[in-house]
């Protein structure tokens, strides 16, 4: 029963996501900023300046996430930082930390 609310939670509150990983495909998720107070957007390290941006995701159980994994949401990459699988016997999904991808890709 759980599985089917999360299921209604995505379909009416998500946001279309495409993922890319072992297989493309497009389905809802729930995509936020971490709203973090008081940290820079942006730190220097000694390869330049780094975006430091990070966005939690909630998605669909039948779509596994890996750190090999690309998310698209809204026109922009993003990869993943670390994904789990969680709640698993009562509301499964899968719960991510994604951040913008700057590698250049042809």
């Amino acid at each position: 029963m759980m599985e089917r609310m999360w299921a209604d939670i995505l379909a009416r509150f998500g946001q279309d996501v495409i993922l890319r990983g072992a297989e493309t495909v497009a389905c809802k998720a729930m995509v936020q900023p971490f709203l973090d107070r008081g940290a820079e957007q942006e730190t220097a390290s000694p390869l330049g300046l780094g975006r430091q941006d990070r966005f939690r995701y909630l998605g669909p159980a039948e779509h596994p996430l890996d750190l090999d994994s690309v998310v698209e949401w809204k026109g922009t990459e993003y990869r993943v930082g670390s994904a789990h699988l969680v709640g698993e016997g009562v509301c499964p999904h899968w719960r991510a930390v994604l951040y913008p991808r700057e590698e250049v890709t042809e």
